[in-house]
């Protein structure tokens, strides 16, 4: 039997736990979807217009593929960034699954060719459209980055908090629509829904950590 670190046998378990949650739908046509947030980045890239991951971002996401080990992938999904793309290159290789990333870079958007450096808002739509259309039985994992992801997230049945109150982690909410409240450290949630195609709100709503533990520098 193959063993994993404490750390990710935590994240196994809340994913263990989420699918007892889910177990009286098995019978329904749901859509299972994880989204993740990109680990750390190059703060000095070589390629200014390429931000890829960084050695501790590397190391970070080398933990994400044992974390959804158990789970059966049927799409894999990215914004338009390196990084994003990065993050699931892993789970890509061991499932034999393509990134499908939104916008696709080298497309014309806004009469610009989509880049590295288009802004992260743009994959909002076309992410959370392509999300939305899944078909019932498909499990998805959706890479982004502080910009869009509580933006889709909102786009996925997640409501707003009411201005002036507070959304703790976990809570049926997102704090804001930007990134103007996402936590700049935060590189290791993992935000997790359950629909039914053609309702407006999810059935299931979670979140949780992977990499439990874990601090960059650290041998995973």
């Amino acid at each position: 039997m193959q063993m994993y670190p404490k750390r990710i046998v935590v994240a196994v378990a809340a994913l263990l736990q989420l699918a007892a949650a889910v177990s009286a739908l098995a019978q329904e046509p749901v859509v299972q979807i994880y989204l993740v947030r990109h680990p750390e980045t190059d703060p000095s890239p070589q390629d200014p217009k390429a931000i890829h991951l960084s050695d501790a971002g590397r190391q970070r996401v080398s933990l994400l593929a044992p974390t959804f080990a158990g789970v059966r992938l049927s799409h894999l999904f990215a914004s338009h960034t390196v990084r994003a793309l990065e993050t699931l290159d892993a789970i890509s290789r061991d499932r034999a699954l393509s990134v499908v990333q939104l916008p696709r870079p080298g497309s014309v958007l806004h009469g610009s060719v989509v880049t590295d450096e288009t802004s992260r808002r743009e994959a909002i739509d076309p992410v959370a459209e392509a999300l939305l259309a899944l078909p019932p039985g498909s499990i998805a994992i959706a890479a982004l980055n502080s910009e869009n992801i509580f933006a889709v997230l909102n786009r996925l049945g997640v409501p707003v908090a009411a201005p002036g109150k507070t959304c703790e982690p976990g809570q049926f909410c997102v704090p804001c629509l930007s990134n103007a409240c996402f936590p700049s450290g935060a590189f290791d949630r993992v935000w997790y829904l359950v629909r039914r195609p053609g309702q407006s709100a999810p059935v299931v709503f979670s979140e949780f950590r992977y990499a439990v533990g874990w601090l960059p520098g650290r041998t995973p």
